[in-house]
């Protein structure tokens, strides 16, 4: 993926998941693929204690494939990949993705140690933070409260993960292709209103080679039904910014909040709802 431009980079740095865990409302829906924005408590430990390293796009994120995952690893600038298995071998690589404020690695086995399951690697030009998990775990130790946090946090990564799993076996490539635009329109897009037509401006997506990994789909599909979607008059890319109609989006939407179990907890929002910090309704 070409890397796009620098005022790009700067919108992905902030997302509305991550405004609204800020606010003190941390039940935000979960979406495939894109890794659920991390709490302010775990993020600041990782920035104040953590290294800072700066990765060029294919670079590993730990500094070799074979590297043993033995760290926290948060995005600070750019997209990291976390692939099913090594990219390198694999013709169809399974693929979901983190962008600024959100884990790279080291969820998957921090309390057991066991050997993780896949290959981490920078797709544009990205900077990253690690701390040991053995720093992390001296305060999980000393802090049952903290314990609970990280645990939590590493769940939620985890449901993304298996929900963008689930879309790949159920759902056909049309689909695939919408639950991808839906959690990155989500994060990042706002609500703009043309001749009565509900739009989703965003910072332009991920697209080529990336995008194909998530989709785990050949390039030919994909193209195909990314066109389709244009020529529709649903989706229009000018430059570095991507537009989607809302209603296109809402059936995908729909179709993800009704997997989620029965709760005692308040009803997921709904998609407009979600936007509702847009358009004052």
């Amino acid at each position: 993926m070409r890397a796009p431009s620098a005022s790009w980079f700067k919108e992905i740095e902030s997302s509305r998941d991550k405004e609204i865990r800020e606010d003190g409302n941390g039940n935000f829906p979960i979406y495939p693929w894109l890794a659920p924005t991390l709490h302010p408590k775990l993020r600041s430990l990782i920035e104040r204690w953590g290294v800072e390293k700066q990765l060029n796009a294919h670079d590993p994120v730990l500094g070799k494939v074979t590297d043993k995952v033995d760290r926290l690893v948060l995005v600070k600038l750019g997209i990291t990949a976390r692939f099913f298995g090594c990219a390198y071998s694999q013709s169809s690589p399974a693929m979901a993705f983190s962008v600024p404020g959100r884990l790279a690695c080291g969820n998957l086995n921090f309390f057991s140690r066991s050997p993780c399951i896949g290959s981490y690697f920078a797709v544009v030009p990205s900077v990253v933070v690690s701390v040991p998990h053995s720093l992390v775990m001296g305060v999980c130790k000393n802090d049952p409260e903290f314990t609970l946090l990280v645990s939590s946090e590493f769940e939620k990564m985890a449901l993304s993960d298996r929900l963008g799993f689930g879309i790949l076996a159920q759902m056909d490539i049309e689909g695939r292709l919408l639950a991808f635009l839906l959690s990155w329109a989500v994060a990042f897009g706002h609500l703009e209103i043309e001749h009565d037509v509900a739009w989703v401006r965003m910072p332009l997506p991920l697209r080529g080679e990336a995008l194909r990994a998530v989709l785990n789909c050949s390039s030919a599909t994909l193209d195909r039904s990314v066109n389709a979607l244009k020529l529709r008059g649903d989706y229009v890319v000018s430059g570095d910014v991507a537009r989607i109609k809302l209603d296109v989006l809402k059936p995908i939407h729909k179709w993800i909040r009704n997997l989620e179990e029965e709760t005692d907890h308040p009803p997921r929002a709904t998609l407009t709802n979600l936007f509702s910090d847009d358009d004052k309704d």
